[in-house]
Formats: C-alpha cells, sequence, structure tokens
C-alpha cells in the first residue's frame, strides 16, 4: 500500500515545517537575528547527521564509484543555485511586483524534491528531522518575500504550497525507484547536504571569522544531532 502510515507521516512533517517556518515568517520575517540563528543551527545539524550517519550509510557498500555521486550532488546544487539565488540557505530579496521569479521557485522546488528522495527508504527519520529543521528558516525567508508580490494572497499561497509538496513528492518518487539505486541517490543527496552546510556555515561570515554566538549555535547543532543518532 503506497500511502501508509509511513508515507504519511513524512509527507504531512515535511509539509508541516514549511507551516511553521510560514507563520514563523509572517510574525517575524523582519527578526534577522532569529532567521540567522535558525539556518546556522540547520546548517550545523545537516552537516553533522551527514557526516554521523549518512556518508557511513553510503561508503558501506562494493561500489567503488559512489564517491562521483556525492560529487555529482555537489555539483546539481551549485547549478540549482544559479536558479534559486540561494534561497536555500536564506539569500533572497524580492522586490514588490507582479512577475513570478519562475527560476527561483524551479530551483527550490528541485532541490526540495531531490532533498526528499531518500526518506522513505531510511530505517531511522534522523534525515528527515534534519529536513524539516533546514525548512523551517528557508520558508521563513520565502514567505517574507513573497508577502512583498503584488500578487494575491491565493498566488502567494499557492507559491509556498508548491514549495512545501515538492519533498514530498521527491519522496514518494525516490520510495519507487530500483533499490539498487537507492544508495546512490543517498549519496546523491549527502552532496546537496554538504553542499548547503558548508555554504550557511561558512560563506555568510562577515570578514570570515566566527562569533562566539555563532560558535555556540554550531555546536549546539552538532550537539543536538549526535544525541538523536546516537
Amino acid at each position: 500500500m503506497l500511502f501508509n502510515f509511513a508515507v504519511m507521516f513524512v509527507i504531512l512533517t515535511l509539509v508541516f515545517s514549511v507551516v511553521i517556518g510560514s507563520i514563523l515568517g509572517y510574525f517575524f520575517s523582519k527578526k534577522e537575528f532569529l532567521t540567522k540563528f535558525l539556518l546556522t543551527f540547520s546548517g550545523a545539524f545537516f552537516l553533522a547527521i551527514a557526516v554521523l550517519e549518512i556518508f557511513p550509510e553510503v561508503y558501506h557498500t562494493d561500489n567503488s564509484f559512489i564517491g562521483l555521486f556525492v560529487l555529482a550532488g555537489l555539483l546539481f546544487q551549485m547549478l540549482v543555485e544559479s536558479l534559486s539565488k540561494g534561497a536555500e540557505h536564506g539569500h533572497v530579496h524580492f522586490k514588490k511586483s507582479s512577475s513570478l521569479p519562475a527560476g527561483i521557485f524551479w530551483g527550490l522546488f528541485l532541490h526540495s524534491f531531490f532533498e526528499g528522495t531518500p526518506l522513505l527508504n531510511q530505517s531511522s527519520h534522523h534525515l528527515l528531522w534534519a529536513i524539516f529543521i533546514h525548512n523551517i528558516p528557508v520558508a521563513m525567508v520565502l514567505f517574507g518575500a513573497v508577502w512583498q508580490m503584488n500578487i494575491s494572497k491565493l498566488s502567494k499561497l499557492s507559491l509556498i504550497m508548491v514549495f512545501a509538496l515538492a519533498g514530498p513528492m521527491g519522496a514518494v518518487v525516490g520510495e519507487n525507484i530500483p533499490e539498487n539505486l537507492h544508495q546512490i541517490m543517498l549519496a546523491f543527496v549527502a552532496g546537496i547536504f554538504i553542499h548547503i552546510s558548508t555554504v550557511i556555515l561558512f560563506e555568510s561570515t562577515a570578514s570570515h571569522k566566527f562569533k562566539a554566538q555563532k560558535i555556540l549555535t554550531v555546536l549546539l547543532g552538532f550537539a543536538v544531532a549526535y544525541l538523536i543518532v546516537f
């Protein structure tokens, strides 16, 4: 049965993360401190989950080419960001306009779709929670930007919903691909994770200097991931 409890749990969790982010975006879209904290925490959590759990699983294989798929995922994310303009790590600002930023939404859609593909093939929900946490600040930024556009509220909500459904669609598609491709898909997503997390943690730091607050946030993300995994 396709839509069993596990499938519905993953779908509702991913959609709920965007709902939470949108609500926070409605009330706190101008609170830059909160957005940066959530992005930094999610980046650290992402990176720790990738290193502690995803990579050991990815490399537990006889496929000597598996590392190439990790690199392919990293390259894919670089290409996607040429469309999304860095919305996955908080770098998006829309001006008041009646036109839809199609490139940004296709970029976000592709990112979320592929990110969700391994979820229903995992023995734990650690990867799901990493995406859940990451979706919240992304949805905050996206909601705050979309809400400034000169289009109807229905159109605004539709754009947010497209983003919310991309991950669930990827999860359902990923569950139905041949089993011998599951590990390759996980390796591909691991590459996406590495790119996203490192950009969040390092690119946005002014003068490449770490502040104590950022270090503590990163340590918190690492610690939470470690406790969840082990």
